[in-house]
């Protein structure tokens, strides 16, 4: 079972979360995931700057995936 609960971080408080602890009581396998979501006029510029720097390939890296392994294996040793 899959459940999206969304709310505003002024709601918040430890009354929500012993109601989530109440609502999975004695299930030890449930998940709990938290993101958080912030769209404010300076993370959307700077959301579309870097895309248009990723379409330009501006400071763009690329590599294969041996390229990649051999890296990771020279880092390791």
């Amino acid at each position: 079972m899959d459940a999206l609960i969304k709310i505003k971080v002024s709601e918040l408080n430890t009354a929500f979360l012993e109601k989530l602890r109440a609502l999975f009581k004695g299930n030890d396998d449930a998940e709990l995931t938290i993101s958080f979501n912030e769209y404010s006029r300076n993370y959307m510029e700077t959301l579309n700057r870097s895309k248009a720097d990723l379409e330009q390939r501006n400071g763009l890296v690329s590599f294969t995936i041996d390229e990649l392994e051999a890296f990771s294996n020279k880092k390791s040793a």
